[in-house]
C-alpha cells in the first residue's frame, strides 16, 4: 500500500500556522507514519522551519523511520548526513535521490517506481492506490481510500 507523507506536518490542507512546529509533526506522524519536515541552519544549529527557524530540531525524532528531511540550504544537507538523518535537498530538479535512496519527484512529475515519492500540493490523487510508488507527500490525506486504509486524519489543528 503506498505511504502517505504529510508535507510540513500538513494532513488536512496547508496550515502555514502550525507547518514544522513539532507538536504539529508529532500529530501527523501519530496519525500517518511518515513527515516531510523542512530543515536549516542557523547560528550553526539546525532548526525546522521553511522560511525561519522555528524551533530547534529534535534529533530523537528526526532520526525516527519515515521522517523526511529536506535540507533548505547545503550546510544543512552536510550536517544532516553527517548524524545519518533521511535527508534530501533539491530546488526545481526533477527528482532528487535522498540519502536512503528514494526518489523524490517534483510536482507533477511521477515516474512508476517502487521508491519513488510523488509530491501532490493540488490535490490530484483522491485515492492512495493510484500512486505508482512507495509514497505521495501532500497537504491533504486523500479522502477515497481502499476500505483497507485508516480513516482520514482528524486534526486538532485546524482553523
Amino acid at each position: 500500500m503506498t505511504q502517505f507523507v504529510a508535507h510540513r506536518g500538513n494532513i488536512n490542507g496547508a496550515e502555514p500556522t502550525f507547518e514544522n512546529r513539532i507538536e504539529y509533526l508529532l500529530h501527523a506522524y501519530d496519525v500517518c507514519g511518515a513527515v516531510e519536515v523542512d530543515i536549516q541552519t542557523h547560528n550553526g544549529q539546525l532548526y525546522f522551519g521553511h522560511d525561519d527557524p522555528q524551533q530547534p530540531v529534535s534529533l530523537e525524532l528526526i532520526m525516527q523511520d519515515n521522517w523526511f528531511c529536506h535540507a533548505k540550504d547545503l550546510q544543512s544537507l552536510g550536517k544532516l548526513l553527517d548524524l545519518g538523518a533521511h535527508t534530501f535537498w533539491h530546488q526545481q530538479d526533477t527528482v532528487t535521490i535522498t540519502s536512503r535512496g528514494y526518489i523524490w519527484c517534483y510536482p507533477d512529475v511521477y515516474p512508476i517506481h517502487e521508491r519513488a515519492i510523488w509530491l501532490d500540493f493540488e490535490n490530484k490523487f483522491t485515492d492512495l492506490e493510484l500512486v505508482g510508488g512507495w509514497g505521495l507527500c501532500s497537504d491533504k490525506y486523500p479522502m477515497i481510500r481502499p476500505v483497507h486504509s485508516p480513516r482520514p486524519p482528524v486534526s486538532p489543528y485546524t482553523n
